[in-house]
């Protein structure tokens, strides 16, 4: 038996394949006695060893880190970026000094990745155990013996337990470098041990391994040696390495990996039950309990909730009491605490707040808070569902807001940077994620991979590839495609951040784990999000929701309060005409309803009320569509209402008999099967699950409750299999009714503001040419005006004037925010512009930026091109000439100016003669110059009058001449994967030819102006040449491309008016 020190598994992202299970039956299968997990720069794996190390009990776990080593971390070298270095946490302060590490790595020395260098590692020393690594290792890199010996020696004086690391693999560099190790050893008496850097848990897995790793595309990893890179047996380790050190130093070595295994503690994960950071109280508040009754009373006067009826006012009142009371019960008066602070906050600070998300609108207290926006008993919303004494777990309270980032900011400063953080989120690879990644990577024909993606639509492998028999039947050489692709599946493919997950820990966030940095700069936790409660952290749910930047800009822009469009306010809540819009199927950028399916859908409901709108945004599921048939079928023909008993009709009038809320569902078991709220909220979980047996058992569970209350047996038979059949596919009704709150806000707006509403929607997607496209359409159908943009009017963004929507200046190629935010400016402090010259003393720009906003429209001109060449020509002043007042040699003055100094012997006579012939010569080359000038003026910036517009703004703000190519173009080349194809529209604005070195062919890159902005195609040889007589400024074209590694290749091109009649042909037909 030895151990195994150092192994990747598939959280050293797409370098290592196997999961911690399988590295841990491997070790099992080959007898070790430890094993260490060591990855790249992280510990995203720890969490989940932890929960398997269970049913491996002869295995000892180690837990460690493949740290990327650097010379110093605040240098960055291209030329020297980092070491690869292992260590072992020796102890419990060995696990907390890795987070450390990483987490300063990714903050203080990230260079293409997190480095930490010696003096980072020196206070830690004594609690790891340090190995060399491999031969990515700082003394593998260094070729000078001597050197080797100072750097292992630095090491020996930092770390205690320091050991020369070799590796079990038959490759020459390896055994050279083994070698070297051993003398190493033996010159400077330091313990070696061996590893096989393991990157698979099998050899047979290794085989795959080398197809995940050109998953990455990394140039780094793609050209390495992964030869023999799993976990080896004893024997194994032998039949490579007693060749190359000797069976003596081999079983030396295997016993220091034992050595180190007993010399660690025995460690696992921080787990605890969660716990709160202490809620800052104001002061005369001893307890966060009477802090959060404080607050309830407040809020109870805010919401007016005295002004009800005797009988409304008694039921909040038990139900306020009831709700406090299994909060203080259960502990977690802090934590509603903890989110009212931010969400009060936000709303102090101009931060839009959803009305609620998720089970929380249930909670009286949330509203009493001002969490949620809808009053639970008005609404029929359930406590329980949202937070029982039967559950455990923490409450869960999800908030959309319009500015995630300035919340956390916030609740740093708060709670402190150490103790906040979001949470990692990873994107798994899917059946067809799996099969696209492996036909690229094995060149399967597009049209081969795209016809099998299409057919890769369940979950179930076993069912995706049944879907493809006939394609296996016909080319059994694809069955090795889709073996490699399925040893793929539910593996992770990248890292990011989850959407929502924030952590607010009450301590330092070392203590628990080691954070990563994301894409720009945030603090991640190295963990997913279902563990974070398991070691006693606090997850909170902020999720960014840019419809409520929409709403709040919306409602500045019409100069209307908040008040106007809040579901409790009775004049917004009985609002008739904002149902007219659902009717109408005018649903473009009407919250969740904006798809051509809800659209047919809400048409044909035509929703009336509040009710009815939360059902459809509940039903539009693909595996609920024929209920929403059925609820619509319903509502127009009551004579076809049933309800499975008349007990149930309260709980199901609303929908008509159908089963559409978890709420009912719970209402079952309440009613028919006598279940406390608790245990109906067991039930609503239990039959939510996918697997069919265990929702099976739940529902022979309610059919012998059901009996036991006295029902008929074939009624609780009818009901039980309703509620296994249906009540999976049931939706949160808290959710969607928060969700038709801003459907409804979105469909009043739209109704009663068109042109403050579409103004609030174009500045919410500046970024997208696409969607700004499509909604100044949108706009127009409105009857919404949009303008050019305006020196004199404009703002920085889209912006409402004298009921137009004006264009802004920021926008405008060229100028962007600097220059926009100096034109306003200007114009703030010294009023208008009188003309163009009064704007060019004013305000300091290039000739490309007069130029754009020229084209743009924002300098008003009877006619561009001529105020354009009037500017140009303005740019060149006239000099005069300036007489001589000598005479050069009169042979020159002869054969260059024809003067003969023998005729005309008066020399102030050949003088003004001389000046005479000069300034005719002067004023010729002055012309040439300015009709030079004028020339280079007009090719760089006079060509292609049609396309000035677009040229200027990105977009077509008055005559889209691609606005029929929505019909049949329904993928954005951004939206389009890597590897598809897909299809673009719009005109040829440049050509850059180029020649290949290699065969001298002619390609060209080809930038379109289309809907979706200025994108550029290459253009090969084959279909330069096809269609040369197209690709030139000014034409129209539709152009088939392949997305490959991100860029756009040409495939076949076709002039557009050709491309749409074969579109609407294809149709009729």
């Amino acid at each position: 038996m030895y151990s195994s020190l150092h192994n990747h598994s598939y959280f050293s992202f797409l370098d290592g394949i196997c999961s911690p299970k399988e590295m841990l039956e491997q070790a099992k299968n080959v007898g070790l006695h430890s094993l260490a997990i060591t990855d790249h720069g992280n510990i995203f794996s720890y969490v989940y060893f932890d929960k398997v190390k269970k049913d491996y009990p002869d295995i000892k776990m180690l837990y460690g880190v493949e740290l990327y080593e650097c010379d110093d971390m605040a240098v960055k070298d291209e030329n020297n970026k980092y070491y690869h270095l292992i260590a072992i946490a020796k102890n419990e302060d060995g696990r907390k000094a890795l987070n450390h590490l990483i987490t300063e790595g990714n903050f203080d020395g990230f260079y293409y990745k997190p480095r930490v260098d010696l003096n980072a590692m020196k206070p830690y020393g004594k609690n790891l155990i340090v190995s060399s690594a491999c031969l990515a290792s700082k003394l593998a890199r260094e070729p000078d013996f001597n050197k080797c010996i100072k750097y292992v020696n630095e090491y020996k004086s930092i770390f205690p337990n320091y050991y020369l690391e070799m590796q079990s693999h038959d490759v020459p560099l390896q055994k050279e470098y083994n070698i070297k190790v051993l003398k190493l050893a033996k010159a400077t008496n330091t313990p070696f041990i061996i590893t096989t850097d393991s990157h698979a848990a099998t050899q047979e897995q290794l085989k795959y391994q080398k197809y995940h790793v050109a998953i990455a595309r990394d140039a780094e990893t793609i050209g390495e040696t992964y030869k023999d890179c799993y976990i080896q047996s004893e024997d194994e380790i032998h039949s490579i390495m007693d060749n190359q050190i000797g069976y003596d130093n081999v079983c030396i070595a295997l016993e220091n990996t034992n050595e180190i295994a007993d010399m660690c503690d025995e460690i696992s994960m921080p787990y605890s039950k969660p716990k709160l950071p202490k809620f800052p109280l104001p002061e005369g508040f001893n307890t966060d309990y009477d802090y959060l009754v404080y607050l309830c009373n407040e809020g109870w006067n805010t919401r007016n909730i005295s002004t009800l009826s005797d009988k409304e006012i008694s039921e909040h009142k038990k139900r306020l009491a009831h709700e406090l009371s299994v909060i203080k019960q259960m502990g977690f008066e802090g934590y509603f605490l903890i989110v009212w602070e931010f969400i009060h906050w936000a709303k102090e600070n101009g931060i839009s707040i959803g009305a609620g998300r998720g089970s929380g609108a249930g909670s009286l207290v949330n509203y009493l808070l001002g969490i949620s926006q809808l009053d639970p008993l008005k609404f029929g919303l359930i406590f329980e569902r949202f937070l029982n004494p039967e559950r455990i777990n923490m409450p869960d309270i999800d908030t959309d807001v319009s500015d995630r980032g300035r919340i956390i900011e916030h609740m740093k400063q708060l709670y402190g940077e150490d103790k906040v953080c979001q949470v990692a989120n990873f994107s798994m690879i899917t059946n067809i994620v799996a099969i696209k990644d492996i036909g690229r990577i094995l060149q399967i024909p597009y049209t081969v991979c795209d016809k099998v993606s299409k057919r890769f639509t369940s979950d179930n492998w076993d069912e995706c590839v049944k879907n493809c028999s006939d394609i296996l039947e016909n080319h059994p050489e694809y069955n090795e495609w889709f073996n490699i692709a399925q040893h793929e599946v539910g593996r992770p493919r990248q890292l990011g951040i989850h959407a929502g997950g924030v952590i607010v820990a009450d301590g330092d966030l070392d203590n628990y784990d080691a954070l990563c940095r994301g894409s720009k700069g945030e603090r991640v936790l190295q963990m997913d999000k279902h563990y974070c409660e398991s070691i006693g952290l606090i997850k909170l749910d902020l999720l960014g929701l840019s419809t409520l930047d929409i709403t709040r800009n919306a409602c500045e822009y019409a100069h209307i309060n908040s008040w106007d469009i809040d579901i409790n306010n009775p004049k917004f809540f009985n609002d008739k005409n904002m149902y007219t819009v659902l009717q109408n199927g005018d649903t473009d950028n009407v919250f969740q309803c904006e798809s051509d399916g809800m659209t047919g859908l809400i048409k044909k409901l035509k929703p009336e009320n509040f009710s009815e709108v939360s059902a459809c945004l509940a039903l539009y599921r693909p595996d609920t569509m024929n209920s929403l048939n059925d609820y619509i079928d319903r509502k127009y023909h009551p004579e076809h209402i049933t309800y499975l008993h008349q007990d149930l009709k309260p709980i199901f009038e609303e929908t008509h008999g159908l089963i559409v809320y978890q709420e009912q569902v719970m209402g079952i078991a309440r009613i028919m099967g006598g279940r406390t709220w608790g245990g109906a909220d067991l039930l609503r979980k239990g039959i939510g699950k996918k697997d069919k047996a265990l929702v099976q058992v739940e529902a022979d569970k309610l059919y012998n409750e059901i009996c036991n209350n006295h029902y008929e047996k074939k009624l609780a038979r009818t009901i039980a299999d309703t509620v296994r059949d249906m009540g999976g596919y049931s939706f949160n009704k808290s959710h969607s009714a928060c969700y038709s709150v801003l459907t409804l806000q979105t469909a009043w707006l739209k109704y009663y503001y068109p042109t403050e509403f579409y103004c609030a929607v174009l500045n919410n997607c500046l970024d997208d040419y696409g969607k700004l496209n499509w909604t100044i359409l949108c706009a127009n159908k409105h009857n919404v005006k949009i303008t050019y943009p305006s020196i004199n009017k404009s703002q920085n963004t889209f912006s409402v004037i004298n009921g137009k929507i004006l264009f802004g200046l920021s926008a405008i190629k060229g100028v962007g925010e600097k220059l926009s935010n100096v034109i306003i400016e200007e114009r703030n402090n010294n009023g208008e512009f009188k003309g163009l010259d009064d704007f060019l003393k004013r305000v300091n720009l290039t000739t490309a930026q007069l130029v754009m906003l020229v084209k743009s429209g924002a300098i008003p001109c009877k006619n561009k091109k001529e105020f354009m060449l009037r500017y140009a020509k303005s740019l060149v002043k006239k000099k005069d000439y300036v007489p001589v007042k000598s005479l050069p040699k009169l042979s020159i003055l002869k054969d260059k100016w024809g003067i003969d100094g023998d005729v005309i012997k008066d020399k102030e006579e050949r003088l003004k003669l001389y000046n005479e012939k000069r300034s005719k010569e002067y004023d010729v080359n002055q012309q040439i110059k300015f009709d030079k000038h004028i020339d280079g003026f007009s090719k760089k910036y006079l060509q292609n009058e049609k396309i000035w517009e677009f040229e200027a703004l990105s977009i077509f703000l008055k005559n889209n001449p691609f606005i029929d190519s929505y019909k049949w173009i329904h993928k954005t080349p951004e939206e389009v994967e890597d590897g598809e194809k897909g299809v673009a529209v719009g005109i040829i604005s440049n050509v850059e030819r180029k020649k290949s070195k290699k065969t001298v062919n002619p390609y060209a890159f080809i930038t379109l102006y289309g809907n979706n902005g200025s994108i550029e195609f290459t253009t090969w040889s084959s279909q330069l040449h096809e269609n040369e007589d197209m690709i030139k400024r000014g034409t129209e074209v539709a152009i088939l491309y392949k997305k490959k590694d991100g860029r756009y290749i040409t495939e076949q091109m076709k002039s557009y008016n050709t491309w749409l009649q074969q579109m609407k042909s294809k149709h009729n037909k």
